[in-house]
């Protein structure tokens, strides 16, 4: 099952401020994108990066119920027709 996580898009002027929101998954993990016509950022939420608390050795044995989906990503967001690619920024915060 493919998940998608939430993002909010501000505009201050002529700059957009993206923020997406992407728990338990790994910065080399994260890639992010720029075209003619979208910002994508893209990846792959994977159970090795989970940690279970409580646990002495951080990994469990049987899951009794599981919410948190795993798996491909992908989150996209059209740009204006005038951008300036040149100018677009990522920060993993």
């Amino acid at each position: 099952m493919e998940w998608c996580p939430r993002m909010d898009v501000a505009e201050s002027g002529r700059t957009y401020v993206i923020t997406v929101e992407i728990p338990g998954v790994n910065v080399k993990d994260i890639r992010v994108e720029i075209d003619e016509k979208k910002l994508t950022v893209a990846g792959k939420r994977s159970t090795q990066y989970l940690k279970v608390a409580g646990c002495a050795n951080e990994t469990t044995s049987a899951y009794l119920r599981r919410e948190i989906v795993q798996g491909p990503y992908e989150v996209v967001w059209p740009l204006p027709a005038n951008v300036n690619k040149e100018c677009v920024s990522a920060e993993f915060v």
